[in-house]
Order: C-alpha cells, then sequence, then structure tokens
C-alpha cells in the first residue's frame, strides 16, 4: 500500500511541469485569438438630433433622444448623455411621448456635472426603429465646440422642413412674431408686416377685435411695418388696404391670437397604493386644469428626491392623469406637475408625496365615512345611556316606594301592639 502510493506520487511529479507546459501552451494561443463583439451581438442605437448645427451663443435649441432595437425586443432601457458642462447647460429638460412606462428612478441632469439620465422600464417590452426616450432643450452658453455622447452607438439623423406662406387676401399681410394665424402666442407685442405692389401710394389700416372691418379712405402709412405694444389677450384682426391709381383695392385680414396668462391654479392629489398590510409603495398623481383662452395643450412631471444634492433638477415627461409616481423605501420626493397651454404658457404646481403607513392611507382615504360613523355611534351612545337611565330612576323610585310602604305597615303594627298592651 505505501508503495503504490509513493508510485503515485512519482508519477504526478513528473507529469506536474508537462501539464504546466501545456496550459502555457494554451493560453499564449487564446491571446492571439481576436473576436469582434459587433459581430456577435447586434448594437442598440441611441440618436441625438442634431447631429450637427450652428447656433448663435445665447440661444437654445432641443436634443430628442431616440432608440433604435435593431429588431430586437428591449425591456429595459439605461443611458447616460455627458455634455460640456462649460459650454452647454439644460435651460428646459421638456419631456414629450417616452417609450418608458416605468420609471426606475426618477430622471435628472445635473449642470455642474455634465449629465442627463435616463432609467426605467417598458412593461411587455418593445421592439422600434425611432422610440422616443426623452426632449432635452440645450443652452448655448459660450463659443465652441461641444460633442454629445452616450455608451450606445450613435446613428444620427437629419430633417429639413419647408414653410409655405398662405396665398394672399388683398394685400398680402405677414408677420415674423405671430406667422400662423390659426396658433396662440404668449407675446402681446406683435409686429405684422405687408408687401407694397407696384404703383401703390399708400395705405389705410386699423386694428380691432372685429373679423370684417374695412378701413376708412384715407391714407395713414406709406410704410410696410407696423408694431403693436402690449395687446389685451383675445383675438386681434388686422385689417389693410392699399390706394394705387386713385382707387382703393380689396383689404386684406390678418388674425392674431394672443394668450400671455397662464393655465389656472391647480392643486395635484396625492392617492398611494397599499401593497402590503403596511406600507404604500406607489402613489397615483391626479391633476386636472383648465385654460379659457388658448385651451390646455399638455402636462409634464418631474419628480425630486429630496434626498439628492440640490444641483439635481428633474427631466421632464409628458403624462397623463392618473401619473402613477414609485416611492423608494424612506423616500420624500416633490412631484412637479406643469401644465401647458396652446400658446406656451406655463403654470408649475407642485405635491409633496412619502411613503406613509397603511392605516394612514386608510384615514386619509376613508376619513368622510370614519366621521359619520362617529356622530352615529355617539347617538346610539345618548340614546342607550339615556334609555337605560330612565329605567333605573323608575326601579330606584319603585324601590323607594315598597320601602316606605313596608315602614308605614311597621308602624302601624307597633302601634297596634302597643294599644293592645
Amino acid at each position: 500500500m505505501i508503495f503504490e502510493t509513493k508510485k503515485r506520487l512519482f508519477v504526478a511529479l513528473v507529469l506536474l511541469p508537462f501539464a504546466f507546459y501545456f496550459v502555457h501552451c494554451s493560453f499564449l494561443h487564446a491571446q492571439s485569438i481576436n473576436v469582434d463583439a459587433s459581430q456577435l451581438l447586434a448594437h442598440v442605437e441611441v440618436s441625438l438630433s442634431p447631429s450637427s448645427g450652428s447656433f448663435i451663443e445665447g440661444s437654445t435649441f432641443q436634443v430628442p433622444v431616440v432608440i433604435n432595437t435593431k429588431n430586437k425586443s428591449i425591456n429595459g432601457i439605461e443611458v447616460k448623455i455627458n455634455f460640456d458642462k462649460n459650454k452647454l447647460s439644460i435651460v428646459n429638460p421638456a419631456g414629450g411621448t417616452s417609450i418608458i412606462g416605468v420609471w426606475v428612478a426618477p430622471p435628472s441632469f445635473d449642470n455642474t456635472l455634465g449629465t442627463v439620465s435616463y432609467s426605467g422600464v417598458i412593461p411587455g417590452g418593445i421592439t422600434t426603429g425611432g422610440g422616443l426616450i426623452g426632449t432635452i432643450t440645450f443652452k448655448a452658453k459660450v463659443p465652441g465646440d461641444d460633442g454629445l455622447g452616450t455608451s450606445a452607438v450613435l446613428d444620427l439623423g437629419r430633417a429639413d422642413y419647408n414653410i409655405l406662406v398662405k396665398p394672399p387676401e388683398g394685400v398680402q399681410i405677414f408677420s415674423q412674431t405671430h406667422p400662423i394665424q390659426q396658433d396662440w402666442y404668449n407675446n402681446n407685442t406683435p409686429t405684422l408686416s405687408w408687401v407694397e405692389d407696384p404703383g401703390v401710394t399708400g395705405f389705410s389700416y386699423v386694428l380691432d377685435n372685429a373679423p370684417n372691418t374695412i378701413p376708412g379712405n384715407t391714407i395713414n402709412t406709406t410704410d410696410t411695418t407696423k408694431t403693436f405694444e402690449s395687446l389685451a389677450d383675445g383675438l386681434w384682426y388686422f385689417h389693410i388696404k392699399a390706394f394705387k391709381a386713385g382707387a382703393w383695392g380689396t383689404t386684406g385680414n390678418f388674425l392674431i391670437r394672443i394668450d400671455v396668462s397662464p393655465p389656472a391654479q391647480f392643486k395635484p392629489q396625492s392617492n398611494y397604493l397599499v401593497s402590503s398590510a403596511i406600507m404604500a409603495d406607489r402613489t397615483l398623481i391626479s391633476f386636472n386644469t383648465t385654460d379659457n383662452l388658448s385651451g390646455i395643450d399638455h402636462y409634464e412631471i418631474g419628480i425630486i428626491d429630496k434626498s439628492q444634492p440640490p444641483t439635481v433638477s428633474p427631466v421632464f415627461v409628458q403624462a397623463e392623469s392618473p401619473f402613477q409616481v414609485p416611492l423608494s423605501a424612506g423616500g420624500k420626493l416633490q412631484v412637479i406637475v406643469r401644465s401647458f397651454d396652446k400658446a406656451g404658457n406655463v403654470r408649475d404646481e407642485k405635491v409633496d408625496v412619502q411613503i406613509p403607513f397603511a392605516m394612514q392611507t386608510f384615514i386619509q382615504k376613508y376619513l368622510i365615512y370614519i366621521l359619520i360613523g362617529i356622530i352615529l355611534l355617539g347617538f346610539v351612545i345618548l340614546i342607550i345611556h339615556y334609555l337605560a337611565g330612565y329605567h333605573i330612576i323608575r326601579y330606584i323610585n319603585k324601590v323607594k316606594q315598597m320601602m316606605k310602604k313596608e315602614e308605614t305597615e311597621e308602624a302601624k303594627k307597633t302601634i297596634l301592639s302597643e294599644v293592645k298592651e
């Protein structure tokens, strides 16, 4: 037995160097193999638009963040965008209809670090060639070149737009401040311009709130531009006609829609969803408001985690009521509901939410019914007390009468006994 053990040990010691040599050669051979990972797995591409462009210092521009899943289904997205904080800053993190259904963490940006972060889940997954994650509005701070980058492959695109001029009616009128007559604007100082045809010696114009006014037959300007300041909210009509060769032409009309007032004030409401017997982990934010002129266009929601540094700001995403907000353990959040009217006016309303106890949630939800129950219980107790008290007093009086009667009979018996004696 001892001899066999020594024999095996000897064979192992002899073969051990050959084993090390074989492993070493295999390792060197493995180092010489190059593998292109892009050939093994399809890329998921993130696009930023515009891919290039020139912007004036102090101007703003929008960058939609779009994802192409390359015919693959995905159910989770985590994107971090870096930008040069010295040359760019985020001034309006507008949302848009995002493909992300549930946010793992509230979208946020940090102008001091130059970062934007998105992280969320798409229930059921999605296969898309151009799904919108969000839209960011940047401000160009100082001259210079800046590159926006993400950890994914970029597929940058291009878009061209062609604006057609409305056919003229009478004098051809246009406006650089309020170009589209069907749209509302939050600028109450419109500038109007018109075309002067050859041979025209003057114009007659009027601005009022009536759609079919015809200006008088008196020349009141020879210019082709007019600015009106501090107009009130509402519909304004600019009417103008030209004087040519001793005759007045037909009247041209131009509609101006002005709305500088934000939507009406409102108060978002928070309704907690209880997922256990102790705590609630989600809340539904309900909201609604009105706008008397242009009407409500859409809502956006931003979430601030109060435990984060003050430099972290929320990224707003387009939303509808009710909006589901996840509550992190022990976290305190501030939800900002931003309402937009069709003129671009904005009103922000805020509501603070945090994880409540289930009993607190129950009391808040059914407070009116609890109060009614307490009142009814009080009436029942009063009635019981009255009835019980009435019967007790009646029985006491009856006992007193019986005792008095017995005492009287005893007294009579005593008197009769004394008389007999």
